[in-house]
C-alpha cells in the first residue's frame, strides 16, 4: 500500500534534523503541523524555525508535483502565529515517485542517499513579486542539498540588502555625527584615529561608528543570555530605565568584556569612552536605533551584513586594495576549496578531532568575509557529517583559523564576524592579528604580511584590542613561531593588486603605490620597496605583476603537502607577461587545478571583488610535487549575485570534475560543459592542458567552441570551426610570431631614461607633420580614426638625443643605430581596444620604428610583412590574437613583448611564390579599405571580403568554408558577440 506524503513529510523532517545540530531539537524542524500560520489552519509541511533568522517552509509533492510550486509561494508574507514572524522564504520540492513504496527504516535510508529530490526556493513578502531561484527549472540534488539550502534562505537576499541600507544610512549619520565633534574635540576624534591606527578622515570615522553599531548589535544578542550574561542588559532596557546614556552603555560593555568578546567591545568601548559625555547622546540613539531595526529582521548572525557594509564605507580601495570579495564570490571560492568528501588535510568531517587540527588562513583578511565563509562551510560539512559545530567554536578560534591585515578596524571586524557565527561561545583566544606596516621607530621598515615570506625575518602585530584579537583581553603571543612555513592545510585569501612598477605610480600621483597606504612618504616608499626586493628574491613574484604575486609566494610557503590553494587573483595571472613564472610554480607544484574566470561585458562584472573594475580569476589547487599537466577552466557568464548561487557553482563544478564528464580542448568546437543553476546556463567548464610556458588562454571566453576552434588552429594548424565537421577541417601552415620575425623594441629602449636621468632610449618621440618626411619616421600611439585601414604612415618622429658626456653620446648614437635598424613595414598592436580599434597589425609605406602602441615586425621582404599583416587582419587571425591576449580590461585585449614572441601565425615563409604574389596583390587592392571595430565584424562587409579572398586565393581553402552562413560567416557572428570583444558596447 502506498505511503502517505504526510508519512514521507514526516520522514523527510527527521532526515533534515540530522544535518544540523541546532536542528536536532523537534521544535525547531516541524513537520505536519497544524494552527501555526496566523489566522489560518492551513498546515505547512516542513517548518524551519531556527533562532535568530527567518523561518523557512518547506512544501513537498510526489512527482508529478503540479501543485508545489504554488502552495510554496502562497506562504510567503504570511505570520507565525506564536511569535508574529514573517515567513520571507519557502522553498517547494519534487520528490521521487518510487518514494511512496518504501516504509520506515528503508524510507529513511532512501531519503538519505537520493540524490533525486528536486528544489526551487521562492523569497519575497507576496507570492504575486516573489523571487524564484533559479528563474527556471529545478536545482537537483539530496537531503543535505536541501539542508543547505534552507540554510541559505534562512537569510533572504532581500533582507540583507535591505539591512545593508540601514546600516549604511545609521553609519553615516554616526560618521556626520564625529564630523561634527571633531571641530570642537579634535582631541577627541585624534584619540579615536589613534585606537584604529589611522589618521583622521571620513573612512576613519565611519570604521568608528561602524564598530559602535556593531557593538550594539551584540549587546542585544547577549543581553540576558546564559549564565554570567544573564545580567547584561539590551538595549531597549536601556531605553526604557531612561538610562541609554554613555556612562551605562559603558557599564554594559564593561559587564560584557568580563565574561568574553573581547575583539567586538574593548574597541568599542575605547572608541566610546573619549566621546564628550555631552555629545554622546545624540550618537548613541542613533546607532542604537540602527542596532533595533536590524534586528528586528534577526539578521545579527549573518556574516553577509558586515561585509556588505564595509564594502560600501572603505574609502582608500586603491592604497589599500580594499576591493573586498563579495559574500557570493566567497560562497564560490570557498566551496571549490573545501571539498565535502573529506577536510582539507583529508580527515573525515564526523570526527571532530580532525576538524579542530586544521590550520586555514587568510594573510589578508580585510574585513574577514573569506574567512567566515570558509568557517561556515567547514561548520555545514561537520554537521551534515553528524557534528556539532558549535562545540569546535572555542577551538576554531584559537587554534583552526588564523587571519592578518594591516588595518586594525578590518582586523576588528574579522574577528567580530568570526565570533558571531556562534556568538553566545565563550573562546578564550583569536589568532585574527593586526600587522605592522612601514617604517617603525627604530627606523627600520615592516612589509605587513609579506615580512611572513622570511622564516627568520621579523615580524610584527599591533595592539588594536591586543597583540592578537583576543577573546579575553591583552595576551602577549610568539606569533612567528604560530605561522612556520609548510604548517598550512588551507590558505585563501583575496591579497592586493596594487604594483609597485609602470605608469601606475604616475597616474596617482606617488612613486610607488604597493606601499603608500597610511600617507607614508616617499622615502619611506622606497625603503619598503628595497626590502621587498630583497625579501623576493629568486621567488616567482614579479614588480610588473605586483603585490599579488608576492602574496602568492607566501601562500606557497605556508601551505603544506596536500594543502589547498584558494586565491582571487588578477586575470592577469593566465595571461600576462610578468605572471610566466607563477603559472610555472602552480603547474609544477599543485595538482587538481580549477581556474575561474567571468565572460562579463565591463569591468563590474569581470571581477570577483566589489569596485575593482578589473578582471579577476579564482585560483583553486592542491599542493603536490609532481604538479598538473591539465587544469579545468571554469567562465561563468556573470559573476554570482547571491551565495546561494556562488555556493551552487562550486557544487556543480565539483560534481562535474568528479564524474569526469567534462569536455576537453582538445575536442573540437562543440562547446564547454554547461553549468546550470534550474534550465538557466551560468557558465561553462573545460577540461584543457597546460602549456609549460606562455599563457592560459582560456580566460573570459563566453561561447568555449571559439576557444576548440583557436586550439585546433595554433595547436594543430588546422582550420576546423564551430559548424564544421572533422571530415572537413582544412590544414594550414601555422607558427609563432619568434619563429619568422624580429619583434622591435620595448618603447622606454626608445625614449626612455634610466633611474639616475641617462639616456635608455636615443630618441625624444615627437608629433610629425602629416606632409613631412622625417628622418627617423616612429609609429607611437593609437588614434582609432585613422587607424581603420589596414596601411597608414607613422605619427611621429624620433628625434636624436644628446648625451651630458662624450661617452654617454657615443652610446647613445650606438643606441640608436641599433634602434633605428629594427625599423620595418609591420607592426603589431600590442593593445587592441576591441570595440573601437580595427587593426591588429598594419603596413607602414616607409619602415618605421615601433612604439607605445605598436611592437615593429620585421620579415625578410615587404612582400612577406605585407601577406602577414593581411593574414592577421582576417577573422581567422583574429580568433588568434583574441586567444592570445590578456583580456583583464572591457573591450580590451593586449600582447606584450614577451607574450608576442609565442602568438601563432600562419607561417608565410613557406608559402609559395605564387601565394606571395597573391596576398601582394590583395593586400595592395584592400589595404585602404575601412575595416571596422572588431566587435562590428559580424556586420562588416570589407572584412568579409577579406577573409573570402584571402582563404581562397591566397590559401587555396575550399569554397564552402566561405559560404552564405558557412564557418567564417559562422566565426565572425561568434566573435562579436563574445562580452570580453565587445565591452559595454
Amino acid at each position: 500500500m502506498p505511503i502517505t506524503e504526510h508519512t514521507i513529510n514526516d520522514a523527510l523532517a527527521a532526515a533534515l534534523r540530522t544535518t544540523r545540530s541546532t536542528w536536532r531539537d523537534s521544535e525547531i524542524v516541524r513537520s505536519e503541523n497544524t494552527g501555526m500560520l496566523r489566522g489560518s489552519n492551513e498546515r505547512p509541511d516542513i517548518l524551519v524555525l531556527e533562532p535568530n533568522v527567518s523561518p523557512v517552509v518547506i512544501e513537498t509533492e510526489v512527482i508529478p508535483a503540479a501543485t508545489v510550486e504554488a502552495e510554496a509561494k502562497s506562504r510567503l508574507g504570511k505570520h507565525l502565529r506564536a511569535t508574529g514572524r514573517t515567513i520571507l522564504s519557502s522553498i517547494a520540492v519534487r520528490l521521487p515517485v518510487n518514494l511512496r513504496s518504501k516504509q520506515g527504516a528503508r524510507l529513511q535510508a532512501e531519503l538519505a542517499t537520493s540524490g533525486s529530490v528536486e528544489m526551487v526556493l521562492f523569497t519575497g513578502t507576496d507570492p504575486l513579486t516573489a523571487s524564484r531561484w533559479p528563474r527556471s527549472g529545478w536545482i537537483l540534488g539530496n537531503v543535505a542539498d536541501l539542508s543547505i539550502l534552507a540554510q541559505w534562505a534562512s537569510v533572504p537576499p532581500d533582507v540583507i540588502d535591505q539591512a545593508a541600507s540601514e546600516l549604511v544610512a545609521g553609519v553615516s549619520a554616526g560618521a556626520g555625527m564625529l564630523a561634527e565633534m571633531a571641530k570642537a574635540n579634535p582631541s577627541a576624534i585624534h584619540q579615536i584615529s589613534e585606537s584604529l591606527y589611522q589618521e583622521d578622515g571620513t573612512q576613519t570615522r565611519r570604521m568608528a561608528a561602524t564598530i559602535l553599531a556593531n557593538a550594539f548589535i551584540f549587546q542585544e544578542t547577549l543581553a540576558g543570555g546564559p549564565k554570567e550574561l544573564s545580567s547584561v542588559k539590551s538595549v531597549e532596557q536601556l531605553r526604557g530605565a531612561r538610562q541609554l546614556r554613555k556612562s551605562a552603555v559603558l557599564a554594559q560593555w564593561r559587564r560584557i568584556l568580563k565574561v568574553n568578546y573581547w575583539p567586538i567591545f574593548d574597541i568599542a568601548r575605547r572608541i566610546l569612552e573619549v566621546i564628550p559625555t555631552a555629545e554622546s547622546k545624540p550618537l548613541i540613539d542613533a546607532l542604537a536605533e540602527t542596532a533595533d531595526q536590524l534586528l528586528e529582521n534577526r539578521l545579527m548572525r549573518s556574516h553577509d551584513l558586515t561585509g556588505a557594509v564595509f564594502q560600501r564605507l572603505i574609502v582608500d580601495r586603491k592604497f589599500l586594495a580594499a576591493f573586498y570579495t563579495t559574500p557570493a564570490s566567497a560562497a564560490l571560492l570557498a566551496g571549490l576549496a573545501i571539498r565535502p568528501e573529506s577536510t582539507p588535510a583529508g580527515g573525515s568531517w564526523s570526527n571532530p578531532d580532525d576538524v579542530s587540527r586544521l590550520r586555514i588562513a587568510d594573510f589578508a583578511c580585510g574585513t574577514g568575509t573569506l574567512l567566515s565563509t570558509t568557517y561556515q562551510r567547514i561548520g555545514q560539512l561537520h554537521e551534515l557529517a553528524g557534528g556539532d559545530a558549535e562545540a569546535l567554536h572555542p577551538s576554531m578560534m584559537s587554534q583552526v583559523i588564523i587571519g592578518c591585515d594591516v588595518l586594525p578596524a578590518a582586523a576588528h571586524l574579522t574577528a567580530s564576524m568570526l565570533s558571531g557565527a556562534h556568538p553566545t561561545v565563550k573562546y578564550e583566544q583569536s589568532s585574527i592579528l593586526t600587522v605592522a606596516y612601514g617604517k617603525q621607530p627604530e627606523g627600520d621598515v615592516l612589509l605587513g604580511s609579506l615580512d611572513l615570506i622570511d622564516p627568520q625575518g621579523r615580524f610584527e602585530p599591533l595592539a588594536i584590542t591586543a597583540k592578537a584579537a583576543e577573546a579575553m583581553g591583552e595576551a602577549e603571543r610568539e606569533t612567528w613561531r604560530a605561522l612556520p612555513h609548510s604548517s598550512f592545510d588551507l590558505v585563501i585569501m583575496n591579497p592586493p593588486f596594487t604594483r609597485a612598477t609602470g605608469h601606475e605610480g604616475e597616474k596617482i600621483g606617488v612613486p610607488n603605490p604597493m606601499f603608500a597606504a597610511f600617507s607614508s612618504t616617499d622615502e619611506e616608499q622606497r625603503l619598503m620597496g628595497a626590502a621587498t626586493k630583497r625579501l623576493t628574491e629568486g621567488t616567482s613574484a614579479h614588480g610588473n605583476a605586483g603585490e599579488a604575486s608576492i602574496f602568492l609566494v607566501l601562500a606557497d610557503r605556508k601551505l603544506k603537502a596536500g594543502g589547498v590553494l584558494a586565491l582571487v587573483m588578477p586575470l592577469s595571472l593566465m595571461l600576462g607577461d610578468a605572471w610566466e613564472d607563477s603559472r610555472k610554480m602552480l603547474v609544477r607544484g599543485y595538482k587538481d587545478l580549477v581556474l575561474v574566470s567571468i565572460s562579463g561585458a565591463d569591468g563590474a562584472d569581470l571581477s570577483f571583488s566589489a569596485d575593482t573594475q578589473m578582471g579577476e580569476c579564482l585560483v583553486v589547487g592542491k599542493k603536490a610535487s609532481g604538479g598538473s599537466e591539465r587544469a579545468t577552466f571554469i567562465v561563468l557568464n556573470e559573476r554570482p549575485a547571491y551565495p546561494l548561487l556562488g555556493a551552487s557553482a562550486a557544487d556543480q563544478i565539483l560534481r562535474l570534475i568528479a564524474g569526469k564528464t567534462l569536455r576537453r580542448l582538445e575536442d573540437g568546437p562543440v562547446g564547454g560543459t554547461p553549468l546550470q543553476f534550474g534550465e538557466d546556463v551560468i557558465g561553462q567548464a573545460l577540461d584543457a592542458p597546460l602549456p609549460e610556458s606562455s599563457g592560459w588562454n582560456l580566460a573570459r571566453m563566453a561561447d568555449l567552441s571559439l576557444a576548440q576552434a583557436a586550439y585546433q588552429l595554433a595547436h594543430e594548424g588546422t582550420i576546423w570551426l564551430p559548424g564544421m565537421s572533422e571530415s572537413d577541417s582544412v590544414e594550414i601552415p601555422i607558427t609563432t610570431v619568434d619563429q619568422i620575425a624580429q619583434i622591435g623594441p620595448y618603447h622606454a629602449d626608445i625614449n626612455g631614461s634610466t633611474s639616475s636621468g641617462g639616456i635608455r632610449g636615443p630618441f625624444n618621440i615627437r608629433p610629425a607633420r602629416p606632409d613631412s618626411a622625417p628622418t627617423y619616421p616612429v609609429l607611437w600611439a593609437h588614434d582609432a580614426p585613422r587607424e581603420r585601414t589596414m596601411a597608414f604612415p607613422g605619427d611621429s618622429q624620433g628625434i636624436p638625443r644628446r648625451g651630458k658626456t662624450e661617452i654617454e653620446q657615443e652610446m647613445a648614437m650606438l643606441k640608436l643605430d641599433a634602434i633605428s635598424k629594427t625599423a620595418s613595414h609591420a607592426h603589431f598592436n600590442r593593445d587592441f581596444r576591441f570595440n573601437s580599434q580595427s587593426t591588429g597589425m598594419q603596413f607602414t609605406p616607409r619602415r618605421t620604428i615601433g612604439g607605445r602602441a605598436w611592437l615593429s615586425l620585421s620579415l625578410s621582404s615587404p612582400e612577406l610583412e605585407k601577406a602577414l599583416v593581411l593574414w592577421a587582419n582576417t577573422s581567422l587571425g583574429m580568433l588568434l590574437y583574441w586567444w592570445h591576449a590578456n583580456k583583464q580590461q572591457s573591450g580590451r585585449g593586449s600582447i606584450g613583448k614577451s607574450q608576442l614572441q609565442t602568438l601563432p601565425i600562419l607561417d608565410v615563409m613557406i608559402l609559395t611564390a605564387r601565394q606571395v604574389r597573391a596576398a601582394v596583390t590583395l593586400f595592395d587592392a584592400m589595404s585602404d579599405q575601412a575595416l571596422l571595430p572588431l566587435h562590428e565584424i559580424d556586420v562588416d562587409s570589407v572584412r568579409g571580403e577579406l577573409d573570402d579572398q584571402f582563404a581562397v586565393k591566397v590559401l587555396g581553402l575550399p569554397k564552402e568554408l566561405i559560404a552564405v552562413e558557412g564557418p567564417l560567416e559562422l566565426l565572425r557572428l561568434k566573435l562579436s558577440r563574445e562580452p570580453s570583444i565587445r565591452g559595454a558596447k
